[in-house]
């Protein structure tokens, strides 16, 4: 029976759980968040389904769940402020510290910040009955949202800035330079600015799914989910371009190796030559493992982010909002107003247009893990030894009244102790 003759069946303008938009304002919150593309009755009456709608779609332990990734934000933003405490106070021969560190660990700490505001917040998902709350009409929400955009296009922007500077050092042989250091500084702090400003102006955000913001449906594809992809991808194929260079030399100078013995000495002087090649290639390139982890960890988290997410928000909107694609969800409506709202009996048809809740939780766990992977490939156990020299000068200044013996720090004169590498 066609969905539209069984309401009207019912002789009620909306069967439970559905809900009659003439009954709501046609203000506030996420209009175009509605799901209300039920179909118009005879009688002209529209039907929408309740908010918040993961509520509906995943079972009770789906909040429970949820707080999961929020947890580990909280810890990543822990090791996040440590790090960067760390890199601005402690001497940088002790931490190693560089400005493509420093500027992959604040995007990053945003990221952990948008999932861990919701623990304390506990922000209300919907601004009424049938409607989720947007940036307008929620401040934890523009609050995540903000932090969401830039935390994810400034990692994966940052994380491309990496792989490039180790391309050029690697591949061509050339130390990038204060040009490129102004640069990158420049460049991640403005770009992710300037795509926050466009999705803020085109789109804006609300609740999709959990208790983080994230952009809207309307062009989000073209002001922030294909860029996050463009660039995570640009740094992927810059870093296997550099991998697969060093097999090269490794390759080409295990060949010529073998041929040495039947040169004569010319030969063998440029063949010792390349083996310097290989050598300095090879070292720089094992000091850089670090560098390759943190980028592939971040181009993970972000494409799982992506594709969940945005596969998630394609299906609701695609069968929900167009009445040409409601035969998916037409059996799990009738099953709702059959039996008032029995969402565990009618969960089992689900599966059609929803993602699966493992998915979305395991999306949410890698971003929320990026932190502290970042965490344990950039700490230094001498950090911790420089941090207790630090606390005894302090309180041998406090207890003593004579000043501490002064001490470089990564604050005064960093280019003297800058290192060649991001992970030297």
């Amino acid at each position: 029976m066609p969905l539209g003759r069984f309401l009207n069946d019912t002789n009620v303008s909306c069967t439970p759980p559905l809900l009659d938009v003439t009954t709501f304002s046609a203000t506030g919150g996420y209009q175009p968040g509605r799901y209300c593309g039920l179909g118009s009755f005879e009688d002209g009456t529209t039907c929408c389904f309740p908010c918040p709608l993961q509520d509906w779609v995943y079972p009770p332990e789906w909040k429970q769940q949820l707080r999961v990734p929020n947890y580990l934000s909280i810890l990543s933003v822990i090791l996040c402020v440590f790090l960067l405490l760390s890199f601005a106070v402690l001497p940088p021969e002790k931490t190693h510290r560089h400005y493509l560190s420093v500027g992959l660990l604040v995007p990053v700490l945003m990221i952990s910040l948008s999932f861990s505001i919701p623990v304390g917040v506990d922000p209300p998902l919907c601004y009424d009955a049938i409607t989720p709350h947007d940036m307008k009409s929620d401040s934890s929400c523009a609050a995540t949202g903000v932090l969401v955009a830039l935390g994810g296009l400034g990692s994966v922007f940052w994380v491309f800035l990496r792989s490039l500077w180790l391309h050029i050092r690697i591949v061509w042989d050339r130390d990038p330079g204060k040009k490129f250091k102004w640069a990158s500084i420049t460049s991640g702090t403005v770009v992710p600015i300037i795509f926050l400003v466009a999705l803020l102006a085109a789109t804006g955000f609300s609740y999709r799914m959990g208790q983080t913001c994230l952009p809207n449906r309307e062009n989000a594809i073209v002001t922030f989910w294909v860029w996050l992809v463009v660039f995570a991808v640009a740094a992927f194929i810059l870093q296997a371009v550099t991998t697969g260079y060093c097999f090269y030399v490794y390759a080409r100078t295990l060949r010529r190796e073998r041929r040495s013995r039947h040169q004569d000495s010319l030969q063998r002087g440029q063949q010792k030559k390349k083996l310097e090649t290989w050598t300095n290639v090879k070292k720089l390139f094992v000091l850089q493992w670090r560098n390759i982890l943190v980028s592939i960890f971040t181009i993970i988290g972000s494409i799982s982010f992506f594709i969940v997410f945005w596969t998630q928000d394609s299906k609701l909107g695609h069968v929900f909002n167009d009445p040409n694609n409601l035969k998916p969800v037409k059996t799990w409506l009738i099953c709702q107003a059959l039996s008032r709202g029995d969402k565990k009996e009618c969960r089992n048809y689900v599966s059609g247009f929803t993602v699966t809740r493992e998915s979305v939780l395991a999306s949410l766990i890698l971003a929320s893990l990026v932190g502290i992977e970042i965490f344990i490939l950039l700490f230094r156990s001498a950090m911790f030894g420089a941090w207790i020299d630090l606390f005894k000068r302090l309180f041998h200044h406090a207890r003593t009244g004579r000043p501490p013996t002064p001490q470089l720090t990564s604050l005064e004169n960093p280019d003297r102790y800058l290192p060649n590498s991001p992970e030297k």
